[in-house]
């Protein structure tokens, strides 16, 4: 069974547009400029047969009303400018019962290619303002940037619910 899933267009997914999406974001601090990060990726990442997590990037807390869970960045120019805008709590829009997105008001380098299977705990971007939290694995035709990998995505998709939830993210502490 194939099933289809991401953060596209605002006209057929019934998606709120960008502009009121972005103003959900409730920043913790300012966001600094991503014009500093090298859009290089030499890393390779983001092939669907390389999942693995290098150990220089931070860990990450991902917090969902009393529950947190702990991810892993990947070490690239997406990831690194995600961690710059850390820490933040977005409200997050349910999608076919498997994602939770939010649309930035500005871009984030992007690399995307093709993915072939979303794990539950995957964090990606789709495009270069979608960030897409997925609670349940599935097999996908579309295109992401990887991000990061919550570690033990035990209890995440009823951590998440259904409709919208506030997410924060911050760099563990």
């Amino acid at each position: 069974m194939l099933s289809l899933s991401a953060c596209v267009g605002n006209t057929t997914r019934g998606h709120t547009n960008k502009s009121e999406t972005a103003s959900l974001i409730t920043p913790d601090v300012a966001p600094t400029s991503d014009a500093s990060v090298n859009t290089e990726n030499t890393d390779g990442v983001n092939s669907s047969v390389n999942s693995e997590i290098p150990a220089t990037m931070p860990t990450i807390s991902i917090q969902i009303e009393n529950q947190t869970f702990h991810a892993t960045l990947y070490n690239n120019p997406s990831a690194k400018a995600l961690m710059k805008r850390f820490p933040f709590t977005l409200d997050m829009q349910e999608l076919k019962g498997n994602e939770k997105y939010f649309f930035f008001s500005e871009n984030l380098p992007s690399d995307s290619s093709h993915v072939g299977n979303i794990q539950a705990g995957d964090l990606m971007l789709y495009g270069s303002d979608c960030l897409v939290l997925f609670y349940k694995s599935f097999s996908t035709s579309y295109s992401y940037t990887r991000l990061g990998r919550i570690e033990n995505p035990a209890g995440l998709a009823e951590a998440l619910g259904n409709g919208s939830v506030s997410v924060t993210f911050d760099l563990e502490k």
